[in-house]
């Protein structure tokens, strides 16, 4: 039961007792940090409330979430995800649960359809809100759930976790970037873009010095167009507090968006950064 899960272990711990005491609320919202987590702490939860190993064959559990042309988690997915199916009994558990991920993405139309069922829930039905935050949700919504609070993983056993998992020792930097979000770690392991970031530190290194000419010649392997290494950059100039270089990146982040030159767009962003840091 949640072996996989890294950090949160009083929330898990608190899971873990309202599961041995049979005192499952009907609504939870996990709220905390993006890519922290709170999604699979949300699946092996679920996973113990239906008492199954695989969610995506369960017929009494649904995954909602904002479909990709979307802005927002409309009234009408809300309506054929949760609503017209609530009040069919369960087929094979004695529960139902639905997960609705990224939540701060309902809007209020979809916020109200859900207040009704909240209000009035099948006795059987456990519906899970994972949210970035509590503050888009109408307090009618708030007072009807159970709020469970996470954190970002801490530094010590995120490293652990890197390490065990990739066999890679990141940079202080890079770790305190990464901010304990797991999900952004494997994105971008997955895409194998740490290494780009390692090599931003060594640019960072130059920058500081006032190199110019090894700067620029850094600049052959790093690809800024890339928004993550721009934002990596920033937060470099963020952290050590060189506030008036900043500005120089965010120039250069909209000016690539206005179809600028890049090679021109980045030397000089490079090149400023050098005269002000």
């Amino acid at each position: 039961m949640f072996g996989e899960i890294i950090g949160h272990q009083n929330q898990i711990d608190n899971l873990k007792d309202i599961l041995k005491k049979d005192t499952i609320s009907h609504a939870y919202l996990f709220v905390g940090p993006k890519g922290i987590g709170k999604a699979s702490v949300a699946f092996e939860f679920t996973k113990e409330i239906l008492k199954v190993e695989n969610l995506k064959a369960c017929p009494d559990f649904k995954y909602i979430c904002k479909s990709e042309d979307k802005k927002d988690i409309l009234v009408e997915q809300i309506r054929k995800e949760i609503i017209d199916d609530i009040y069919i009994a369960p087929a094979v558990s004695t529960k139902k649960v639905y997960i609705i991920d990224d939540a701060q993405d309902l809007n209020i139309a979809s916020q109200n359809a859900l207040l009704k069922t909240l209000e009035e829930p099948p006795s059987y039905v456990v519906i899970i809100l994972i949210s970035t935050t509590t503050s888009s949700f109408l307090s009618t919504i708030l007072s009807r759930v159970n709020k469970i609070s996470f954190n970002n993983i801490e530094k010590e056993e995120f490293s652990k976790y890197l390490f065990n998992k990739y066999n890679m020792t990141l940079s202080d930097n890079i770790i305190a970037f990464l901010d304990g979000s797991i999900g952004k770690a494997n994105m971008l392991i997955e895409n194998n873009l740490l290494e780009k970031l390692n090599q931003i530190d060594k640019l960072y290194g130059y920058l500081e010095k006032k190199d110019s000419i090894n700067s620029l010649i850094m600049l052959s392997e790093i690809d800024f167009s890339n928004s993550i290494n721009l934002e990596y950059l920033e937060y470099l100039l963020y952290s050590n507090f060189k506030y008036s270089c900043v500005k120089f990146v965010e120039k250069a982040r909209n000016r690539l968006k206005s179809n600028g030159n890049y090679d021109i767009v980045i030397d000089s962003m490079i090149l400023k950064i050098i005269d002000y840091i």
